[in-house]
């Protein structure tokens, strides 16, 4: 009964971790952009190995770096990329002379990384926790995270492309910055 129990702890530390995820999909995909299977690994790799390091560095970490400080950065970069939707969306037609409307780029491997980053602070508290109290569910725990990571942002943007983008229309891009700004606000008060 205990490794079933590690393994659903694990997976819940693992869903937890990513809802975040989940809404970053959902924001490329309102924008009909298919988030691509390998920047999704690119993004998810860059999880994997911050929940390593949160798993085996976390007490260091605290010495130079707050949990705090670390939210801070993560909700900095999702609200702008969020408010860098906005400004293709609505702001770059109307004051820009070329009426050509601004396109989102499907990512690439820079936004994978990037991504990756903003995304995974909340692994390296995952990660720190989940150890802390029990030290044999280290790769258990990584492998969780990294899985649902994967998971989430490929739900996310099927859904996204799928259902959201049909039922918002013009109103997507709005949607899309909207929801990266809550993911970010959400690193900080989650």
């Amino acid at each position: 009964m205990g490794w079933l129990n590690g393994f659903i702890i694990a997976n819940w530390i693992g869903i937890g971790s990513n809802l975040d995820n989940c809404g970053t999909g959902l924001a490329y995909g309102s924008e009909k952009i298919k988030f691509p299977h390998w920047v999704n690994a690119i993004a998810n790799g860059v999880g994997c190995c911050t929940a390593l390091l949160g798993a085996y560095a976390g007490e260091v970490i605290s010495h130079y770096l707050t949990l705090y400080q670390a939210q801070w950065a993560a909700c900095i970069i999702l609200v702008c990329i969020g408010l860098f939707f906005w400004y293709v969306g609505y702001i770059h037609p109307l004051t820009s002379r070329h009426k050509q409307k601004m396109k989102i780029k499907k990512p690439g491997w820079r936004e994978g990384i990037i991504l990756g980053l903003a995304l995974s602070f909340t692994n390296v508290a995952g990660g720190f926790g989940a150890t802390v109290s029990n030290a044999s569910t280290v790769w258990a725990t990584t492998a969780a995270i990294t899985i649902w990571g994967y998971i989430m942002i490929w739900l996310g943007n099927v859904i996204g492309i799928g259902v959201i983008a049909r039922l918002l229309g013009r109103y997507s891009s709005f949607a899309a910055g909207l929801l990266l700004i809550l993911v970010g606000i959400h690193q900080v008060l989650g």
